[in-house]
């Protein structure tokens, strides 16, 4: 064995730092993969009030899980990241008290070695990240295995009500609990034996609190039975592989090895003695069972009988905790190893397709501008409607708009499923605009269409016509009030057409200019367009029907006091210098864009 310390103290510091390395092990994970729309559909129907959630809750689910979600929700929010690490710390409470209850059964390392077992199983790991109830299942059961311990070797009224408690708590959370439950009663049976009879107390309390919910749930039952006979699971070597490797992981050869080392150490050193036979039967003798039962039951699967899980870091633990010293070291290193060994999500998950909703909306709230809109084909596949409700309340709070027809918006974001969008919803988004910026895979794409800020623009004698500008912030439209302080740079995005092609290359001066001191910056050069991709910078080759954009820099002088600069903008041909005419233009030939305040201390 390895030596641990023997100090309350210092034993509270070990087990502190093991949960904070397995809290490590989890929030990396806690982005991915994507929500699937069980954890969406369980956070959607907890946005009421405790009644509301309870009305809501599955036909075949009780409610706890869902109280305590909307709890947390409503104190901590409701990102993804934030509910998954609700599942991260119910889990490590289920570690600590898998803690207390393996050290009463073979000490501080078997505790120690149990945990880490406890946290490194592959399916375990899933649960801890996901938001489901199978996460305070999988957190309830140890506390209540524990508390089963203390009831039997020390019977006493408070003990035996608590451990009731427990049980019952652990059925308002999940239905399957009924298999953790009756293997709670087989532990005992098997260890205590004739001391058996003392479950009258916490059965009898753990009943009386179920009852309503046994009530409302016996028809799920009877339905469930009748579905359950019409199952037909693999031969049995293949289904116990597969359950075996789902619970696993990919490290899946590594613990078979671990695990078999572990049974025979239990047997080598404590034959024959209850207390090893029965983390065998909990291990392996109940996938057994479940298998034989399953026309009945329906629980072989990895999920339904996620209660398993705790019998198989028990026998991993008090087993390798009789190793030799250099052997032990060995083992808490390669379960400590298992922490990180990535999760399966994909080979886990039973939807073919997860919603790109997320990574949509997390990138679309770094680019949506006040007045967008959003038009969503018929076609698309981005997810059920309580996928977009839930998302648009985590990344857009106030709402977001939509409309189903374009006419009137300058940016317009279309949502597809790109390749089958309907084609005169298409040409609507398109007419007027320029495709711009897109997320998302083809099934849900999100791409901006784009118009210029002034749609009829400013003529020049020249053909040529000006659409506007835009003041550019972090590469977006500015849509607040233009004050900036000294020495900062304006980025500014002009928009052009042509009516017809222009004769000659003309050329344009941006000019900042204040109303006393006249010019403090320019930029005087023929037009270098940046759409469309490769557009010509000479104006006598622009096309009508096209837009052409070109982007600047101005400089604010320094240093400077407060007051306002206008920014201006002529049209010329360079030979001649002639500045060429325009409504709005002034005697000098400039057409007024913008003033901005700059602030100075």
């Amino acid at each position: 064995m390895l030596p641990l310390p023997n100090r309350p103290r210092a034993l509270a510091i070990l087990l502190a730092a093991l949960l904070l390395l397995i809290a490590a092990s989890r929030i990396p994970r806690l982005h991915e993969p994507q929500m699937n729309q069980d954890e969406i559909w369980s956070v959607w129907q907890t946005l009421g009030s405790p009644a509301q959630i309870i009305r809501w809750t599955p036909y075949d689910w009780p409610p706890l899980y869902y109280l305590a979600l909307g709890t947390w929700r409503g104190l901590a929010g409701m990102h993804p990241i934030i509910l998954r690490f609700s599942s991260v710390l119910m889990f490590l409470l289920g570690v600590a008290f898998l803690y207390r209850a393996a050290r009463r059964l073979g000490g501080h390392q078997a505790a120690a070695l149990s945990a880490l077992a406890y946290a490194g199983l592959g399916y375990a790991a899933l649960i801890s990240l996901e938001v489901r109830g199978y996460a305070l299942a999988l957190a309830l059961l140890p506390p209540a295995f524990w508390l089963t311990l203390r009831y039997f070797d020390r019977p006493g009224l408070w003990r035996g009500l608590l451990l009731g408690l427990s049980l019952a708590a652990l059925f308002y959370t999940s239905l399957t609990a009924a298999g953790a439950l009756a293997m709670l009663g087989l532990y005992t049976l098997l260890v205590y034996r004739r001391a058996v009879w003392r479950w009258w107390l916490p059965g009898l309390t753990a009943a009386l609190l179920a009852l309503p919910e046994i009530a409302a749930k016996a028809q799920v039952a009877i339905t469930r039975t009748a579905a359950t006979t019409q199952l037909s699971p693999p031969p049995l070597p293949q289904a116990l592989y597969e359950l075996f490797w789902n619970w696993a992981g990919y490290a899946f050869p590594v613990w078979m090895l671990l695990l078999a080392a572990a049974a025979g150490l239990l047997i080598y050193r404590r034959a024959r003695r209850p207390v090893t036979l029965a983390p065998l039967v909990w291990a392996f003798g109940i996938p057994l069972l479940l298998y034989l039962t399953n026309p009945l039951l329906g629980f072989f699967s990895a999920r339904y009988a996620w209660w398993v899980m705790p019998g198989l870091a028990l026998l991993a633990g008090c087993g390798l905790a009789h190793l030799p010293r250099p052997a032990a070291a060995a083992a808490t290193i390669t379960l400590l190893g298992m922490l990180f060994v990535p999760v399966p999500f994909k080979e886990y998950s039973i939807f073919s397709n997860l919603s790109e909703l997320n990574r949509n909306f997390q990138w679309l709230q770094a680019n949506l501008l006040p007045g967008d809109v959003l038009l969503a084909d018929p076609g698309n596949r981005c997810g059920r409607p309580e996928e977009w409700d839930y998302y648009t309340r985590v990344y857009f709070p106030n709402g977001l708009t939509f409309v189903a027809d374009p006419t009137g918006y300058r940016r317009v974001w279309h949502v597809i499923f790109d390749g089958t969008q309907d084609a005169q919803m298409q040409q609507a988004v398109a007419r007027g605009r320029i495709s711009r910026q897109f997320v998302g895979p083809p099934g849900c794409l999100f791409r901006l269409y784009e118009a210029p800020p002034e749609a009829e623009g400013i003529p020049f004698a020249n053909g040529m016509r000006f659409h506007g500008v835009d003041v550019l912030e972090n590469g977006l439209p500015w849509t607040g009030p233009l004050v900036r302080r000294e020495a900062e740079n304006l980025h500014l995005r002009m928009w052009w057409s042509v009516d017809e092609p222009p004769a000659l290359d003309y050329s344009v001066g941006l000019y900042l200019l204040h109303w006393r001191d006249g010019l403090a910056d320019s930029v005087d050069r023929a037009p270098q367009p940046v759409y469309p991709p490769e557009a010509p910078p000479e104006t006598s080759r622009w096309q009508p029907g096209e837009f052409y954009i070109e982007e600047r820099t101005l400089t604010l002088p320094f240093p400077t006091a407060r007051t306002a600069y206008t920014i201006a903008l002529a049209v010329y041909f360079w030979q001649d210098q002639q500045r060429i005419t325009a409504p709005g233009v002034d005697e000098d030939g400039l057409l007024p864009l913008l003033q901005v305040t700059v602030m100075s201390y």
